[in-house]
């Protein structure tokens, strides 16, 4: 299963999410710019969104019961993530952003490499650590984002993206996992 866009509605929808993303970073955290902040957001939400619709219609295609499967999970593991890292020890979750960063450029080289070997099984494996890494990134985003918050950071449009990109991940990784697994189960019916 291929996450990735084709098409130039795609390709048009991840240039639209990279620029509101740059215009986002871009714009400073004042309550004049909020508004705009705020529509940076929707704009990278629906980019999101229109980049995702090939995975979604692919997904419809194999059993539609898949997304509704997903979401749940996703919502299950996002709240259980998110309150594991709250109710833990201050701090306790903040030295995974090394490890974090070090696993995602692993995984970077390994999708990269996978694009000339063309190899399902490492598609596969790829988006399983893909998975894991996002989880453990609900927990170090978590509690980032409660430490700068103790230090007066009030910028809850930043905090809100940045789990926001966690949930969507985490939401294509499963769909992913289970559409191939329903195509799995189907072929050896």
């Amino acid at each position: 299963v291929s996450t990735q866009s084709t098409g130039s509605s795609g390709i048009n929808a991840e240039y639209g999410g990279l620029f509101a993303f740059m215009f986002l970073t871009a714009t400073s955290n004042n309550t004049a710019s909020q508004a705009k902040r705020l529509g940076y957001v929707s704009g990278l939400a629906a980019c999101l969104g229109l980049e995702s619709s090939y995975l979604l219609d692919y997904v419809i295609s194999v059993d539609p019961q898949i997304i509704v499967t997903a979401f749940v999970t996703t919502s299950v593991v996002f709240v259980s993530f998110t309150l594991t890292a709250l109710y833990a020890e201050r701090r306790s979750m903040l030295f995974l952003g090394s490890m974090l960063s070090t696993a995602l450029s692993g995984l970077f080289i390994l999708s990269l490499a996978n694009l000339f070997f063309r190899v399902p099984t490492i598609a596969l494996v790829s988006v399983y650590i893909s998975l894991v890494i996002s989880c453990l990134f609900v927990m170090y985003d978590t509690q980032l984002i409660v430490e700068k918050k103790r230090l007066g950071d009030n910028d809850f449009i930043w905090h809100s993206v940045d789990l926001f990109i966690d949930f969507i991940i985490i939401f294509k990784d499963l769909m992913v996992i289970l559409t191939d697994k329903e195509k799995r189960k189907r072929n050896n019916n």
